[in-house]
């Protein structure tokens, strides 16, 4: 690829330089010098990092990415990037020569950041290894020292937990935790350790820990901090805000600004870190000079603003925590400097510069056209650059879409006579290709060309592709418990004695022996204990805020409530039945997968993810079944729903039926027809869209084709649900963003969907219809699985900072990017389009809202979409159908105004592109918010990762309640029994009348009594939450694999179970049986053990009796109906052992 004859220490500068060559030319230089490369910005140094990182396995390499905010911000920059630069600083802090060569990595604005000093990584550096000398002591005081946080379970960056003799840790510049085995004084093993799951897996022979922060905040950095802030400030640093959280050791938001305070030494920077005794050549990016200048005068512009805003900021001098253009140069002086140029530099006998004459990828109109077959037009181009003896490498980034890729192409390459293969980048690099024609994987960089040669990623055709790593995801029927999880203080609703307080977990002493239980808190102080095996007797009600009197034990209050709510979900479940059943009852054509679905497929040009996959494949197997669907597919923003849309909409179509899919906004609707009409490209299927952007002639139209069947899909508003819109043969209806549709809208719908398939598409669905799916009554698809290299959006709930906000606005204006600005009223538009303004007077806005004449709207919004303007100021109208990836930064005025649901899907406009994306949600100065108010936005702050829709669905059904499912009236029995029981009664009813109204089994739990120390000890696990919610789910186990499961898990996260646990797990698996068998007593002594039966009943009595007469007198039926076996029972395992036989017998005479 390339054939440089040059000696590289003597090149000035390489010039026709592309952004997409850029990996590719570093990847060639650097198999045989070390190299240092400046990247402009950090979306630059990701694609430079991964491309080498996942290609090139001799190459030592380096990666410094800079503070992802903004110079004394009052905001930290991410764990992620922090860990990343620690990794790197504390390698080369002990930089050895090998023969690999070395890579070193960074961009301008890190180049500027200074770090603690060399030797503080040195010194606080450790590798743990199996077999190793360390101690378990030496090794936890030396993580304590390094800033590590001692946490009960380990879920992030810089913790560790410490259960018996297993120690897990997440050491910082790892992605993974590790569990790590002591046998006595020696490490016995090393796990990787998943912090989600909590399970181990592989095994590793050594880890390596580095401190956890750039900066250790022990007494001696307190100090010297205390003395520094003193020195300049004097007197005053007493009364700073600042000055008191670092005296007491807080670590606060923005603590990494105040770094040279919190130093002895003066920091250093990352050239003090090249290994000296190395030849290292530097390349330096395009308009490296004037990129350096820009990035100092902006340091200075911030630090100015930052010390009038706040003078704690005054103690920092600029030039302790920076270093100046000055500074940079004269370390660039050092070494070999080799400049990057867009443009070639013709010069007569120049020996020292190179010219590459790389260009951008220039795609034919064909193929971006909307109107022809683009896959095809994309094969023809590269076969007719081939047959022009140029060469061409396709590229995608998912190694599993090769074949997929191939065969787009096979079939004419083969006509053609074109020989081609699948190579690796690093072979290509190295011109190892036999072929001119060639395949391969890799991480994205920018399509270009270079001499005869077209390198061309697929996504660069095709869009951004979707990512096919299986992510951990609870089940569904679950998810409210994970949400929901009690703690102390919570109210709670038993079962059988209605709602109190849970107080606390106490250990109960019975007949000598402890046994954990819940202590639950009723009305006038009567306190119930309830075995924690017995969980699953509770539901979680509310926190101790939620308005609700408490039950008196005993009293009949709550029995009279829970039936009269039990009353009200009976009729209401039968009501759902009876409109499911109408649906049920109607028979439809059975719709079979058409001769050319494959070919319709494979137009979809990316690999589909497992949920995309499953979603249609459970579709599928709904209109094969010859009943009417009714099924919801929730997935976030971008995360593939439309393409499950396609595809069912291309089955119903090619069986002669309708589709008509409704959307809430004309923007969604254009763009949902844009999507349709390139992928039904056919003389046979005619695609229309009907909303208020179409002129009364073309309506009209419209409507008279759908009557006639001319037209086979449309896309519209509720203009389609109008009473004067007729369809001829309508089969499918896909509702889209249901969650935006008012009660009478939704109400239209439900008439039509007596007799047609139905297909509801949201991120975020209302509590109504994510009850139905949780009742059974509508079936559910979950689409959890983020797009490629997408990250989650950094999300910021504070007061309107003019500072910070000026930050966020010029930054994203800096990096190329655009900013939507969103309030929640159209009156407050004038007075925010002012002061944003005023803030920023360079860039330029524009505005949209639903007040707007729909020629201006869609200029304004054209204007946005097109990058004309850097600021979009709007009305929640945005929240659906606008896709612009190059908007990353959303700032939400009043964001206190807004629902749970709104929050999150105008979160969901940004971070639809590789880049990072941020998000404000601000409060005016000095409001005192409303608890709801305030719950929604700790809500949205706490659900920041990806997928996260049908989590804060679940939040928002907490906080509003499901409401009436027949219809829009508000239920207010949710408050009478707690969402969670209200949820099991519900789903108790509704499988009753679809089992032909079979009685409802109340739910119960058996007692019983082994003289067991039934227990999870505090010394086992320390964390009273941890054990709380091992305790929860312990009491939902069903069966003996469920127990199997659950015993492994606390084997492999706190280590071999104490004899308590052992006895848990005993009582559980007991309990299990006595469920299966009807048996509500097991009590164990030393003369025997007494058995009780639920309700006094026993199926088989005659062979029950003949069992106690065979029994020689050891079997007896007492008076109270109980049954009693007579035994002497000395040790726990006898008395186990004739519990089970016992149960096991009576199992086999009763059925």
């Amino acid at each position: 690829m390339f054939d440089f004859n040059f000696e590289l220490k003597k090149i000035k500068s390489i010039n026709g330089v592309r952004d997409g060559i850029i990996p590719f030319l570093i990847s060639y230089l650097v198999k045989n010098n070390n190299i240092f490369y400046i990247a402009k910005n950090d979306l630059e140094l990701s694609n430079i990092h991964q491309f080498l990182l996942n290609n090139f396995d001799n190459i030592n390499i380096y990666n410094v990415p800079a503070w992802d905010c903004l110079p004394f911000d009052i905001s930290s920059p991410n764990r992620n990037i922090i860990s990343e630069r620690i990794k790197s600083f504390s390698k080369l802090s002990s930089f050895e020569s090998n023969k690999k060569k070395s890579l070193f990595l960074t961009t301008i604005n890190s180049l500027f950041i200074k770090t603690a000093p060399k030797n503080y990584y040195i010194k606080n550096f450790l590798k743990i290894a199996t077999k190793s000398d360390y101690s378990f002591n030496y090794i936890t005081n030396f993580l304590n020292e390094i800033g590590y946080n001692r946490v009960q379970t380990v879920r992030e960056l810089g913790e560790f937990s410490i259960r018996g003799s297993i120690l897990d840790i997440f050491p910082i510049g790892y992605i993974k935790a590790f569990r790590i085995d002591f046998i006595d004084k020696t490490i016995e093993t090393i796990k990787i350790m998943d912090p989600l799951t909590q399970r181990s897996s592989s095994l590793v022979e050594n880890i390596l820990v580095y401190p956890s922060n750039e900066f250790i905040l022990n007494e001696n950095n307190i100090e010297n901090f205390r003395k520094k802030f003193r020195n300049f400030r004097s007197s005053e640093g007493i009364k700073s805000d600042i000055y008191e959280k670092i005296s007491s050791g807080i670590k606060f938001n923005g603590i990494e600004h105040f770094l040279p305070l919190l130093h002895e030494n003066k920091l250093s920077s990352i050239f003090d870190f090249l290994p000296s005794n190395e030849e290292i050549i530097i390349l330096l990016p395009k308009n490296f000079s004037s990129l350096v200048e820009q990035r100092e005068l902006e340091i200075k512009n911030f630090s100015e603003e930052r010390k009038v805003e706040n003078s704690d900021y005054k103690v920092i001098n600029l030039e302790d925590l920076y270093l100046n253009k000055e500074n940079i140069d004269q370390f660039l002086d050092l070494y070999t400097n080799i400049k990057f140029n867009e443009l070639n530099v013709v010069k007569k006998n120049e020996k020292h510069l190179i010219n590459l004459n790389s260009k951008p990828l220039i795609i034919p109109k064909a193929i971006n056209s909307e109107d022809t077959n683009k896959i095809n037009n994309f094969v023809k181009f590269c076969i007719k650059e081939n047959q022009q003896n140029n060469r061409v490498l396709i590229a995608t980034e998912d190694k599993t879409k090769i074949n997929n890729l191939i065969n787009f192409f096979e079939k004419d390459l083969l006509k053609n006579n074109i020989k081609f293969e699948v190579i690796k980048i690093s072979d290509f690099i190295d011109n190892q290709s036999s072929t001119n024609f060639n395949f391969t994987y890799s991480p994205y960089v920018e399509s270009f060309q270079i001499g005869d040669l077209y390198v061309i990623f697929d996504r660069d055709i095709f869009g951004i592709p979707e990512n096919r790593k299986k992510s951990w995801r609870r089940k569904t029927e679950n998810f409210l418990k994970d949400v929901n999880s009690i703690d102390s203080g919570d109210l709670v609703a038993h079962i059988d004695h209605g709602i109190g307080l849970y107080d606390g977990l106490e250990k109960i002493i019975t007949n000598g022996v402890d046994h954990d239980c819940l202590r639950l808190i009723y009305s006038g102080g009567d306190k119930l204990y309830l075995p924690v095996e017995n969980m699953n007797l509770l539901s979680r009600v509310g926190d101790s805020n939620f308005s609700r009197d408490l039950d008196k034990l005993g009293a009949a209050n709550w029995q009279n409530r829970k039936a009269n709510v039990k009353k009200k979900i009976k009729d209401m479940a039968e009501k759902l039945i009876r409109v499911a059943a109408q649906r049920t009852m109607v028979t439809t054509e059975k719709l079979s997968i058409p001769d050319n679905y494959s070919e319709f497929s494979k137009k979809f040009p990316f690999q589909l993810t497992d949920d995309q996959e499953t979603a249609i494949n459970e579709i599928i197997l709904d209109l094969e079944a010859g009943k009417l669907m009714d099924r919801l597919i929730c997935g976030d923003v971008g995360f593939g729903k439309t393409e499950v849309a396609l595809r069912a909409s291309f089955i119903v179509a090619n069986a002669g039926y309708q589709v008509a899919l409704v959307a809430p906004t004309t923007i969604l609707v254009k763009q949902h027809y844009k999507s349709f009409f390139e992928r039904f490209n056919n003389p046979s299927f005619k695609v229309s869209s009907l909303s208020r952007m179409t002129s009364l002639k073309e309506r009209k139209k419209i409507k008279n084709e759908l009557k006639s069947g001319d037209v086979n899909i449309i896309i519209g508003t509720h203009a389609l649900l109008s009473n004067d819109v007729d369809f001829n043969n309508l089969g499918l209806l896909i509702v889209d963003e249901e969650q935006h549709f008012g009660v009478g809208q939704k109400e239209k719908i439900k008439e039509l969907q007596g007799n047609i398939h139905v297909l509801t598409l949201t991120a975020t669905p209302i509590p109504r219809t994510l009850q139905l799916s949780l009742s059974g009554l509508k079936t559910l698809s979950l689409i959890t699985t983020p797009p490629v290299n997408r990250l989650s959006i950094r999300t910021f709930v504070l007061e309107w900072d003019k500072v910070v906000l000026v930050d966020a606005l010029l930054r994203e204006k800096n990096r190329g990017g655009q900013t939507f600005v969103v309030c929640p009223r159209i009156k407050d538009i004038d007075n925010l389009f002012e002061r944003i303004q005023k803030m920023v007077p360079d860039l330029s806005i524009s505005v949209a809202h639903g007040q707007m004449k729909i020629d201006e709207l869609d200029k304004s919004i054209n204007s946005f979409s097109d990058g004309k303007s850097d600021i979009l100021i709007s009305t929640n109208i945005i929240e659906s159908g606008i896709d612009i990836p190059n908007a990353n930064t959303m700032i939400i005025h009043k964001s206190d105004m807004f629902g749970l649901s709104q929050l999150y899907q105008l979160r969901g406009r940004v971070g639809r592109s590789k880049n990072r994306a941020y998000s404000y949600f601000t409060i005016e100065q000095g409001k005192t918010l409303l608890s709801k108010s305030q719950q929604r936005l700790d809500v949205i702050k706490t659900l920041d990762n990806l997928g996260a829709g049908f989590s804060l669905a679940s939040y928002d059904m907490d906080i509003r309640g499901s409401g009436n499912l027949l219809g829009d009236e508000q239920s207010g029995q949710i408050k009478e029994v707690g969402i969670e029981l209200y949820q099991e009664m519900l789903k108790d009813a509704v499988s009753s009348y679809k089992d032909g109204n079979k009685p409802i089994e109340e739910i119960w739990s058996p007692s019983i009594s082994l003289g067991l120390s039934v227990l999870i000890p505090e010394d086992y696990v320390y964390d009273l939450s941890t054990r709380m919610s091992l305790y929860r789910k312990a009491g939902e186990l069903l069966s003996s694999d469920d127990i199997n499961m659950f015993s492994e898990e606390l084997f492999d996260r706190f280590g071999p179970p104490p004899h308590e646990v052992d006895n848990l797990l005993i009582t559980l698996m007991i309990k299990n049986k006595c469920l299966s068998n009807k048996i509500n007593l097991i009590d164990a002594g030393h003369k025997g053990v007494l058995i009780g039966f639920k309700n006094n009943f026993f199926k088989n009595t005659d062979k029950l009796f003949e069992w106690i007469s065979k029994s020689s007198g050891q079997l007896k039926i007492r008076p109270d109906q109980k049954l009693f076996y007579q035994k002497d029972l000395k040790t726990k395992d006898q008395k186990v052992e004739l519990v089970l036989n016992i149960i096991d017998k009576l199992e086999k005479i009763n059925f």
